[in-house]
């Protein structure tokens, strides 16, 4: 071990660093969920605002999202992985960067089940919001239409969360963010929630 590896906790005070000082590290499961939304009508406009987020989970994952060079296969690091230990910088959220065939490359970034991985999964998010606007009568009935209105729509445009380099709403063959075996999700498989923009024309004759 040297300085800037991960250091366990010794649990049950054996003086011995095993399978026998594992706990039960958060919960995958949102503890309480909750939805908001919002209608508003001011003369010819109209707003529509939905909002839905999770107010208590956790997130394990692993894969290239968390371990730089993950396994060989992926050289590269991103941004909110530059946060490493270095002599200079002893107060870091990830230990210090290693050769993934290093000694400490399975004591730092390996998958024995420790709390480094787990992750805020609490979340808000605009899931839609939309603007329109209905033109006057007086405007549309010289053309012979008796409504038309415009709009402009996204649907999750803004997402506030403590983990912006992930989706807290994506997952892993069917909403495994809690992974298997204790290893965490893989984040390289991951599919991000879609966003969109779109504009709406509505015409009533």
């Amino acid at each position: 071990m040297q300085p800037g590896d991960v250091k366990y906790v010794d649990q049950n005070k054996d003086n011995v660093i095993d399978e026998k000082d594992r706990v039960v590290l958060g919960n995958a499961f949102p503890r309480y969920t909750f939805g908001f939304t919002y209608d508003l009508q001011y003369r010819n406009f109209d707003f529509n605002l939905l909002l839905q987020g999770v107010g208590k989970r956790d997130m394990y994952i692993r894969g290239e999202l968390i371990e730089p060079f993950h396994s060989n296969y992926s050289y590269a690091i991103y941004k909110h992985q530059l946060d490493f230990w270095t002599p200079t910088n002893p107060n870091a959220r990830w230990p210090r960067l290693i050769a993934p065939s290093s000694p400490s490359s399975s004591n730092n970034w390996g998958r024995a089940g420790t709390d480094i991985y787990l992750l805020n999964g609490a979340y808000l998010r605009i899931k839609n919001i939309q603007l329109g606007y209905t033109l006057p009568k007086q405007l549309t009935n010289r053309i012979g239409i008796q409504k038309l209105r415009v709009s402009a729509n996204a649907q999750n445009p803004l997402t506030l969360t403590k983990n912006s380099f992930i989706d807290p709403e994506s997952s892993e063959f069917g909403n495994n963010m809690g992974g298997i075996g204790g290893v965490g999700a893989n984040s390289a498989r991951n599919y991000p929630t879609l966003v969109y923009y779109g504009f709406g024309l509505d015409i009533e004759f």
